[in-house]
Parts: structure tokens; sequence; C-alpha cells
């Protein structure tokens, strides 16, 4: 019998591939943006860096509101986020305002993970695992296919924006068809009058050293993927 969230699923991941691109659109195309920013290698690098700065900002605060208002809202609203971002960056001409468009992007980043993680789980909750790793696969492939589609711009001798342009295209139109999508129901906040707990509630307890460890595995995880997307093309140059 086919999941009637299936349709939802792939709307969902088609915001992971532009979020594939969104990571490395600014890497790889950096001496244009130091031409338009009027700066240096250093200086598009303190942008690239608001996006991490900018998703740890609002990670657990999206979250928590994701559990008690919904998923759609928060994936709808890194959508915008990162529309601002696209075509921010475009118009930017400052560092400062640079900065702020890829803080909104980090922004993005985390109001999309708020929505999606949780939104597939409840979806798939026969294979919740498998439906959250394919977000990781449509990663890649959004950065397998920006190297192609930046060659094919320099190869054509087009501006470098289209890019930008594109992805937010896409994301846009993605979005107006998620409106359109089902989303599974959503219980919210329920209150429920304290029980005592059954033995076995405690019998497994997560130590703060499980917990210290699994949270710098993740930060560090994180801060080695973000490294290598960066600056891998710079490297290859």
């Amino acid at each position: 019998m086919k999941n009637r969230y299936f349709s939802t699923a792939v709307g969902l991941y088609f915001n992971y591939l532009v979020h594939g691109m969104g990571v490395i659109l600014m890497s790889l195309n950096m001496s244009s943006l130091e031409q338009q920013w009027h700066t240096t290698t250093a200086g598009v690098s303190i942008v690239i860096s608001s996006l991490g700065i900018g998703r740890l900002s609002v990670l657990l605060i999206a979250g928590m509101l994701s559990d008690r208002f919904g998923r759609r809202p928060f994936i709808i609203l890194g959508v915008v986020c990162y529309l601002a971002f696209f075509i921010g960056i475009l118009h930017s001409r400052t560092l400062f305002t640079a900065y702020a468009c890829g803080f909104l992007a980090g922004m993005a980043n985390s109001f999309l993970d708020a929505g999606t993680y949780p939104s597939l789980m409840e979806a798939f909750p026969r294979s919740p695992s498998t439906a959250n790793i394919l977000i990781k696969a449509f990663v890649s492939c959004g950065q397998f296919l920006l190297p192609i589609i930046i060659s094919l711009l320099v190869w054509a001798n087009m501006w470098f924006g289209w890019a930008f342009l594109l992805a937010g295209a896409i994301m846009l139109v993605n979005a107006l068809f998620l409106l359109h999508c089902p989303f599974p129901a959503h219980p919210g906040r329920i209150m429920k009058p304290n029980a005592p707990q059954s033995p076995d509630a405690n019998a497994h307890p997560c130590s703060l050293i499980d917990l210290f460890s699994y949270t710098l595995y993740g930060y560090v995880s994180m801060a080695t993927f973000y490294l290598i997307s960066q600056w891998l093309a710079q490297y290859g140059e």
C-alpha cells in the first residue's frame, strides 16, 4: 500500500538538494564575491562562517517550537530564509550585509531540520532511520550538481548569480508544492497527569559522559563536513 505522505517526502528531500547547493555556493564563487564585496578571501571566509553561527543560534528553540506548533510552518520559514539569502547575497555590497544574509541561511538550515526530520519520522514510523538518512543523500546530490552548473555558467560566460537564482527558484517552486501536500497529524503539546514511573523507565539512564560524548561527536562531525565542503574546491585550485 502506497504511503500517502510519499509526495510530501519528495518535496522535503528536494529542499535538501537545494541546501546542499547553498552550503557551497559562496565558496565556489569566492573570486566573484571578493570583487563584489571589495574584500579578500579572508573576508569571504568570515561571511561563510555566519552559516554555522546562524544555525547554532536557533537550532534548539526551533526544535522546541516545532514540537509545539507543528512541522510545516518551520519548513516554510526555512524556505523563506533561504530565499532571502539567495537574493540578499547577490545584492549585498558590504561584508556586514553579506554576513547578515549568511546568518539567515544558517537559520534556514535549523528551521528545515526542525520541521523535516520529525515530519519524516512521523510519516514513515516503520523506517524512520531510512527516511532521515536519505536527507544526506540529497545534500550530496546537490553538492555534486552545483559544480557542474557553475562550470556550465563559466563555459557560457554567464553571470555567476544565475546559480543563486536557480537554487532559489527550485526552492520556491518546491515550497508551493509542499503547501498542497499532506503532513502527518501533529498532536502538539499533550498534558498528561503525573503518574508513578515504572521500574523500567530508569533502567537505562543516560549519563552525562554519554550526553557530552554524543554532543561532541555531533559538533565535530558537522564541523568536518563544513570544512571539507567549503574548502575542497579552493584546495583543488
